[in-house]
C-alpha cells in the first residue's frame, strides 16, 4: 500500500517540483521565454521580402520617421507638419534608423527582436500574478501566437504598441505593490502616468487614461489621500505631454488637436459602414469609402478645415441613423474580436489551403481555454489564493475596451485586438493548466477505483 500511495502522489510532486524549478530559475525561465519569442518572431521576419512587410500605412510612419532622423522635423513626404500619425512609431523607427540604416529588411528585423520583449515583460508581470507553471504557459502561448509574432515584424505601429502597453502594466504593478510613502506615490504615479501618454503617443486611444486612473484608484490598497495622490499625478503627466504635442499640432500646422485621424475614422470609415448598412444590397462599406476618399481629394481645404468638415459630414450620418450606427460600431468591434486574418501568413510565404480554418481553429482554442481559466479565476468554488484575480480583472477590462475601439474602422483584420495578446494568452495558460490537471485526477481516480487485484500486485 505504501507503494501504491507513492505512485499516485507521483502527478503531485512532479507538479510542485515543476513550479519550484520554475520560481526558483527567473533569470533561465525568462531567456526561455525570449528564445522561444524572437525565434517564431524573426522566422516570420526573415521569410518575408521586405516589401511585403509594408501596407499602405507604412509609408506614412516610415517617410515621417526618415524625416525626423535626417532634418530633425517631423513632417510628412510633403514636407508638411504631419497631424494625422502621432510620433511614437516614428520616433522608434527614427530611433532604429539612426543605430542600423534605413534598409528596410534589417530595419525590420532588428525591430522583431526589440519587440519581442513584449512577451519577457508579460512573464515578469505573470510570475507575481499567477502561479509559477500557470504563467510560464502564458508566456510560451504569447511568444508563439502567430498574431504578436507576424506584427513584430510589419512596418506597423501594432508591436511598438503592445510592448510599450506591457510595460505600462508592469509599471502599474510595481507603483501599485511597492509606493507607500508620499514621495514615491507621486514618483510612481508620475512614470505611469508618463508611460500611459507613450502608449497614446504609439495609438490615440485616449479612453487608455481613465482606465489606467479607475485600475490605479481601484488596486491601490491604501484607499485615502495617497490613492487620491497617485491618480492625480498619474492624470497631470499622462495629459500635460499630450496637451504640449496638441499645441505643437497648433504652432506648426494650425490644427487645434492631438491627431485629425479621429475624423478619418469617424467620415471615411465608421460613416462609410452605416451608409453601407443603408445602401444594402445597392452598395457597400468599401464602395461608401472610395466614395468619400475621392471626395476629399478634390477639397482645397487646411487641415482644420477638413478635420471639421469630416466630422460635421459624420454626425450628419450618425444623427440621421443613431441605432444602425450602434449596431455597426459593435458589429466592427466583433470582427475585430473574432477574425482569424490569414493575411498575416502572406508576408512570410506561409498561406496554405485552409489556413482561415486553421488559425481560426487557434484562436478559438486560445478563447476556449481562457474561458476556462475565467471559470476558474473567477468561478463558484474556492478561490485560488495563487491567482491575483484583481490584476487580472483589471489587465482584461482595460485590453477588451481597447479593442472594443476598433468599431470605429473595418477590414483590420485581427489588427485593433493586438491589445488582448497580452491578457488571453495568460487566462488561456490558466485554462490550460487546469485541464491537463484535471485530466490527471481522472486518470488518478480511474486507477484508485480499479480492479483491487492491480494492488495486489503492486504489494
Amino acid at each position: 500500500m505504501d507503494t501504491l500511495t507513492r505512485n499516485v502522489g507521483t502527478s503531485r510532486v512532479r507538479s510542485v517540483g515543476s513550479a519550484g524549478w520554475l520560481q526558483r530559475n527567473p533569470v533561465l525561465t525568462s531567456l526561455i521565454i525570449l528564445v522561444c519569442a524572437v525565434s517564431v518572431r524573426l522566422f516570420f521576419a526573415y521569410r518575408a521580402e521586405p516589401s511585403h512587410l509594408v501596407f499602405p500605412d507604412s509609408g506614412t510612419y516610415f517617410d515621417t520617421a526618415a524625416n525626423l532622423q535626417e532634418s530633425g522635423t517631423f513632417v510628412n513626404r510633403y514636407q508638411k507638419p504631419e497631424t494625422t500619425r502621432t510620433p511614437g512609431y516614428p520616433f522608434f523607427l527614427a530611433a532604429l534608423m539612426t543605430g542600423f540604416g534605413k534598409e528596410l529588411r534589417i530595419l525590420l528585423l532588428v525591430q522583431a527582436v526589440i519587440l519581442s520583449s513584449s512577451v519577457v515583460l508579460l512573464y515578469w508581470l505573470a510570475r507575481h500574478i499567477l502561479p509559477p507553471v500557470m504563467a510560464f504557459t502564458g508566456a510560451l502561448l504569447a511568444a508563439v501566437s502567430p498574431w504578436g509574432a507576424a506584427r513584430a515584424g510589419f512596418l506597423l505601429s501594432d508591436g511598438l504598441f503592445l510592448m510599450v502597453l506591457a510595460l505600462l502594466f508592469v509599471v502599474m504593478y510595481i507603483v501599485v505593490r511597492f509606493a507607500r510613502t508620499s514621495g514615491t506615490v507621486l514618483a510612481g504615479g508620475s512614470l505611469v502616468g508618463l508611460l500611459t501618454s507613450v502608449v497614446v503617443f504609439v495609438r490615440p486611444v485616449f479612453p487608455l487614461i481613465a482606465l489606467v486612473a479607475l485600475a490605479m484608484f481601484t488596486l491601490y490598497p491604501e484607499k485615502r489621500a495617497r490613492a487620491w495622490l497617485l491618480v492625480a499625478a498619474m492624470i497631470v503627466c499622462a495629459l500635460v505631454p499630450l496637451q504640449l504635442w496638441k499645441m505643437r499640432n497648433l504652432h506648426e500646422a494650425q490644427f487645434n488637436g492631438f491627431s485629425d485621424v479621429s475624423g478619418k475614422a469617424a467620415w471615411q470609415w465608421l460613416a462609410s459602414s452605416v451608409r453601407g448598412e443603408v445602401a444594402g444590397s445597392i452598395g457597400d462599406r468599401w464602395a461608401m469609402l472610395r466614395a468619400a476618399e475621392e471626395v476629399e481629394n478634390q477639397w482645397t481645404l487646411s487641415v482644420q478645415e477638413a478635420h471639421d468638415e469630416r466630422w460635421r459630414l459624420a454626425n450628419e450620418v450618425f444623427r440621421a441613423h443613431p441605432f444602425l450606427t450602434v449596431y455597426v460600431f459593435n458589429l466592427n468591434a466583433a470582427e475585430a474580436l473574432i477574425h482569424p486574418q490569414p493575411s498575416i501568413l502572406t508576408p512570410a510565404r506561409l498561406n496554405f489551403p485552409g489556413d482561415t480554418i486553421a488559425l481560426g481553429g487557434i484562436w478559438a482554442a486560445f478563447i476556449l481555454c481562457s474561458a476556462i481559466g475565467i471559470r476558474h479565476i473567477w468561478g463558484k468554488g474556492e478561490p485560488d489564493e495563487s491567482i491575483d484575480r484583481d490584476w487580472l480583472l483589471a489587465m482584461l477590462i482595460i485590453c477588451l475596451a481597447l479593442t472594443f475601439t476598433a468599431g470605429v474602422s473595418f477590414g483590420a483584420g485581427a489588427r485593433y485586438r493586438i491589445a488582448l495578446e497580452l491578457i488571453v494568452p495568460l487566462l488561456a495558460g490558466v485554462g490550460l493548466v487546469r485541464i491537463v490537471t484535471v485530466i490527471r485526477e481522472k486518470r488518478r481516480m480511474m486507477w484508485l477505483s480499479s480492479s483491487p487485484l492491480k494492488i495486489d500486485q503492486i504489494r
